[in-house]
C-alpha cells in the first residue's frame, strides 16, 4: 500500500469506511453482474437477424407479430403486446432520431442509475440498521 493511500485511510474514521465505502463497493460489484451476463449472452448467442426464422424468434418477431407465440405457450405476450405497440408508437411519433435518443437515455442511463442509487441506499440503510441493533 502506498504512503498516500495509507495517509488517506488513517484520516478516515472506521464508520465512514464501513457504512459508506462498503455499500458503495457492494453496489458496484452487483452492477457488474448484469454487465457480465450481457457479455456472456452476446458471446454465445447466434448472430442477430431481421429475417424470419421458423425455429426461433428473431428481430423480425419484435417488428412484426410473432408467429411463434400462441395463447397456450405465451399468454403474457398477448397481454403485453398492446402496451409494447403503444410505447413504440409514442416514441416513433417524434421521428427515428428521438426514438433512438429516448431509448438510450431511458434504458442505458436512467434505469441503471436509478437501480444503482436504490441498491446503494438499501445497502447503506442495512448497515445503519445493523449498527443500531448492535447498540445496548
Amino acid at each position: 500500500m502506498s504512503a498516500e493511500v495509507a495517509s488517506v485511510l488513517r484520516g478516515m474514521s472506521y464508520p465512514y469506511l464501513r457504512f459508506v465505502m462498503r455499500p458503495l463497493l457492494l453496489t458496484f460489484l452487483l452492477a457488474l453482474l448484469p454487465l457480465l451476463f450481457g457479455l456472456w449472452l452476446n458471446a454465445t448467442a447466434p448472430p442477430p437477424t431481421r429475417a424470419y426464422v421458423p425455429t426461433r424468434c428473431t428481430r423480425y418477431c419484435a417488428a412484426h407479430r410473432c408467429r411463434h407465440a400462441t395463447r397456450a405457450n405465451s399468454p403474457a405476450y398477448f397481454q403485453l403486446r398492446p402496451v409494447y405497440m403503444a410505447t413504440v408508437a409514442a416514441l416513433g411519433a417524434g421521428g427515428a432520431g428521438l426514438y433512438v435518443a429516448v431509448n438510450i437515455g431511458f434504458y442505458l442511463v436512467f434505469i441503471p442509475a436509478l437501480l444503482l442509487w436504490l441498491t446503494y441506499g438499501a445497502l447503506r440503510n442495512a448497515g445503519a440498521i445493523r449498527q443500531l441493533r448492535a447498540r445496548p
